[in-house]
């Protein structure tokens, strides 16, 4: 079989596979720093499904037995929020409570006024909490009539769409 080669073709210069070894190092950092956004993205929003499901936990029992249920919460990176008397710290928590155990995320807007359930009609002392990492903040809003919502602050998250 014959081989045909042009006078002077020795294959690929040094310059040009330095510029294909550049190309593949850019592409790799910029997939790797996506993936790693995507990751804090998907943590906050399983850390504020979270927290929802225990918000809703929370109603259907005030619901169910026609008592009140005022939320606390303390805010800060191992933040925690829970019913009743509230504590100094969240080691210090009786109860039901909702902890975060996420590193990266904080409980960082609770309200001080009191908020929560109040007996069979479903009604609530409306107000927000928020979830926050380096993706984006989530709030978590209760209103009067005692519905959860979940929104993003900065920038739609993950099917989390923006605050109005």
């Amino acid at each position: 079989m014959k081989t045909f080669e042009r006078a002077g073709e020795q294959g690929m210069s040094l310059i040009e596979m330095m510029v294909v070894v550049a190309l593949i190092a850019m592409c790799t950092l910029w997939g790797i720093h996506s993936w790693r956004s995507y990751q804090q993205a998907l943590k906050l929003e399983q850390s504020a499904q979270q927290l929802r499901l225990y918000l809703y936990g929370v109603q259907a029992e005030a619901n169910n037995y026609n008592r009140s249920a005022v939320l606390w919460g303390i805010s800060g990176a191992n933040g925690c929020v829970g019913t009743g008397i509230r504590p100094s710290d969240c080691r210090n928590a009786a109860g039901k409570i909702f902890a975060l155990h996420e590193a990266g995320i904080e409980l960082a807007d609770v309200p001080e006024k009191n908020m929560g359930f109040y007996g069979l009609r479903n009604a609530a002392l409306a107000g927000h909490i928020t979830l926050r990492n380096p993706a984006g903040s989530v709030r978590i809003v209760l209103s009067v009539r005692g519905r959860l919502r979940m929104c993003s602050e900065t920038q739609p998250l993950l099917g989390i769409g923006l605050c109005q």
